[in-house]
């Protein structure tokens, strides 16, 4: 069983840079996505950088499962 078949709601975390294709897999396989996407790279962050784009990911998501 999967988390949506159970009614867990799922969101895949990517970077801008990964979108087009991140789509064009989904396309691909008849999915449609709940997407976060964070500003490129999270690789090679300091702290700071990297709690910035969580922080920014986490409040994006609670605005999503607000609405």
């Amino acid at each position: 069983m999967t988390f949506e078949e159970a009614g867990v709601e799922t969101y895949i975390v990517i970077t801008e840079t990964f979108l087009p294709l991140v789509r064009a897999q989904a396309k691909a396989r008849g999915a449609n996505p709940k997407l976060l996407i964070v500003k490129h790279p999270v690789g090679g962050l300091n702290e700071d950088e990297l709690r910035e784009r969580i922080q920014t990911a986490f409040g994006e998501l609670k605005t999503v499962l607000a609405a």
